[in-house]
């Protein structure tokens, strides 16, 4: 039988995953270690506002238009975030849609509708296709993952538009599971760190291999831009039904009926990692609230096993639709 954290339930080939002589996990005892900050409300709020004035004021020194730069998908996390930032915080907010070819009509619906309720500019950008595909291709091969190359690029792009217009700061959506599913140091992680750059940011994700990749010259890290990122959720301990149930709501957004419903390829994204993890994507972020007290292991498991059940097999469909769009060969 497979070992599993005697906390939050994790399994023992969850990457760089080490038990104690408890069974209890390195992630769950670096949690353990730093609960009480990570867990105190009053006191990331009270930091939460503060970043927001000093953001307020260094783009009136700068000049600029927009107080903060937010990544808008359309669905539920970034819908929600933009909505606070200008209602609750009074920031004056960009929004910024990558078109990458994988979103959907919904999507597209709720970003529409949002807009018209919510008030804020927004950009929407491609970049070039063929390059674009090669670099899904390149990870698809090498990695049985594409998510990652959305990231770089929506990142990417979010700090060239705040660098050319002066915005101080980048807010994203992660929330707590996907910011701390691989936290065992404090570095760079929020709420004890910020990123201020690209290549800080993307420490979060790759964690070491950005460093190699800028060394070799493969991936531009705009070295010249500087903006503070800040992921609203780990200031705010806001439940996904209260985030869905906030916009329904405040706005009319739509529900989605299976999650990620704004990017169809999630469905081959959860395969991969299905095929190369032996577990769906949010093992480690659902990890994360059990550890945290608001799910059960068994709860978890439960989800689990339903992603395992709708994503171990996909559609034909799908995957053709998959496959012409990032043009494998």
């Amino acid at each position: 039988m497979e070992k599993r954290c005697k906390i939050c339930g994790l399994p023992e080939h969850y990457a760089k995953i080490k038990f104690d002589e408890k069974g209890v996990c390195n992630y769950c005892n670096f949690y353990l270690e730093n609960q009480k900050f990570l867990e105190d409300s009053e006191k990331l709020e009270k930091i939460f506002q503060e970043k927001m004035e000093a953001a307020k004021r260094k783009a009136k020194e700068n000049g600029s238009k927009y107080d903060c730069l937010v990544g808008f998908s359309g669905g539920k996390d970034s819908t929600y975030i933009i909505r606070q930032l200008k209602e609750k915080y009074g920031m004056r907010v960009l929004a910024l849609t990558f078109q990458n070819a994988f979103a959907t009509e919904y999507g597209r619906k709720n970003i529409e509708n949002a807009l018209q309720k919510i008030h804020v500019d927004h950009i929407t950008f491609s970049m070039n296709d063929k390059e674009l595909r090669k670099m899904y291709t390149t990870c698809v091969n090498m990695l049985h993952n594409f998510c990652a190359v959305c990231f770089h690029y929506m990142h990417y792009y979010s700090y060239l538009f705040a660098g050319q217009n002066g915005i101080p700061i980048i807010v994203n959506g992660r929330t707590k599971g996907q910011m701390w599913q691989a936290a065992l140091e404090k570095r760079l992680l929020e709420p004890f760190e910020t990123s201020h750059s690209l290549l800080e940011f993307e420490h979060q994700m790759f964690h070491g291999l950005e460093e190699k990749l800028q060394k070799h010259g493969k991936v531009d890290y705009l070295e010249d831009v500087r903006a503070e990122a800040i992921s609203y959720f780990a200031y705010h301990d806001v439940s996904e039904e209260e985030t869905m149930r906030t916009l329904e709501e405040s706005i009319g957004w739509t529900r989605s009926k299976r999650g990620h419903e704004d990017c169809y390829a999630h469905a081959m994204a959860e395969h991969m990692s299905i095929l190369k993890r032996g577990f769906p994507i949010r093992q480690g972020e659902l990890a994360v609230e059990v550890r945290r007290g608001k799910m059960t292991i068994e709860e978890m498991d439960r989800i689990l096993k339903q992603d395992v059940g709708l994503y171990s097999v996909v559609p034909e469909e799908t995957k053709q639709q998959f496959e012409d769009r990032i043009q494998r060969k």
